[in-house]
């Protein structure tokens, strides 16, 4: 399925319906991708995607009398007609083509604010829209002689459109999963640290943009021995989408700083300090590509804990802030610029 197969490429030299059609699809799928509750109406069956569109279209008659949108008598000739749009006043009824319904739905879809161009600014408008795919003017949905059928410059125009939603911004949509130990002692801290892992359990934190804290938590020594009273490794990140269809591309940004303690007294002897400990992060701002299926997979045991001074408290590691995904549908959909 592309543009080609609803002869989006050269719109001018075919019927009406085949091009409506590719358009309807192409925006099913780009709705899809940013509203779970429509995607979820659309896996009812299949085709659910284009039939649902024809009703939101408030049932436009685009065939002759008595036909369907899907089974038109005649492809040939059908013709765009104008629908009832709202009563004017007793006796007059407003009427409006395919093209201003078509245009009406992608407007209440841009203004949402889902869709971002790739640096993560927010469409907002049409005509915004319409720039990022390189014209300078909007093609109107009407005009005289063609409110009655599909105006090509339009379809052409509409297709560049939608090639431009691919980008999705969200603070969510990812998964951690951690390890975590306590209660670890030994010679060294590294020893402490390892001794945690006796007791290590392993959870996933699927809830709407979890903490991202990769820290050992006040290791001191006291007694000849060094203590780990617990540790959480972050072995990986994971993508969540919610209910809507996966991106198969998408990049995580995130400032990593230096952990602070949480839930307890500030208390002077404690030394917080940044340590990847283990992990690809590096102070400041880090980014991340989503890749086989994680955005990065750690694993855990393998930090390599400094030393410190004796009667010191310490919190090792960092934490994420800032988090911010844009994933990319581009290969995802099936009308998508090639």
């Amino acid at each position: 399925m592309s543009w080609s197969d609803y002869h989006l490429d050269h719109p001018a030299f075919c019927t009406p319906l085949p091009p409506l059609r590719g358009l309807v699809s192409a925006f099913c799928e780009r709705k899809e991708a940013v509203d779970s509750d429509y995607h979820r109406s659309c896996t009812i069956s299949s085709g659910a995607r284009e039939e649902l569109m024809a009703a939101e279209l408030a049932n436009t008659a685009l065939c002759v009398p008595g036909e369907t949108l899907l089974v038109p008598e005649d492809e040939r000739s059908v013709k765009f007609l104008s629908i009832a749009k709202k009563a004017v006043s007793e006796g007059s009824i407003e009427s409006f083509t395919f093209m201003e319904h078509f245009d009406g739905e992608l407007t209440m879809l841009v203004s949402s604010g889902a869709y971002v161009d790739s640096s993560g600014a927010v469409y907002s408008s049409l005509e915004q829209l319409a720039s990022s795919a390189g014209y300078s003017a909007l093609v109107p949905a009407e005009g005289s002689i063609m409110d009655r059928c599909l105006n090509a410059r339009w379809a052409i125009q509409r297709r560049d459109m939608l090639n431009q939603l691919r980008y999705v911004l969200t603070e969510g949509g990812y998964a951690v999963e951690k390890a975590v130990g306590q209660n670890g002692s030994g010679s060294t801290p590294q020893e402490a640290y390892d001794d945690t892992a006796s007791g290590r359990s392993s959870t996933v934190d699927s809830s709407i943009a979890p903490d991202i804290r990769n820290v050992a938590d006040y290791y001191y020594h006291s007694g000849g021995y060094w203590h780990c009273r617990s540790a959480t490794e972050i072995t990986r990140i994971l993508p969540a989408f919610d209910g809507v269809p996966s991106a198969s591309a998408g990049v995580m940004t995130f400032s990593a700083v230096a952990p602070e303690a949480e839930g307890a007294p500030a208390v002077d002897s404690w030394t917080e300090t940044f340590d990847p400990l283990g992990t690809t992060v590096s102070s400041g701002v880090n980014s991340l590509t989503l890749s086989g299926g994680s955005f990065a997979s750690w694993g855990c045991g393998s930090a390599a804990i400094p030393g410190g001074s004796s009667g010191t408290e310490y919190l090792r590691g960092w934490e994420a802030r800032n988090v911010q995904i844009i994933y990319d549908y581009n290969t995802t959909f099936d009308f998508r610029e090639e």
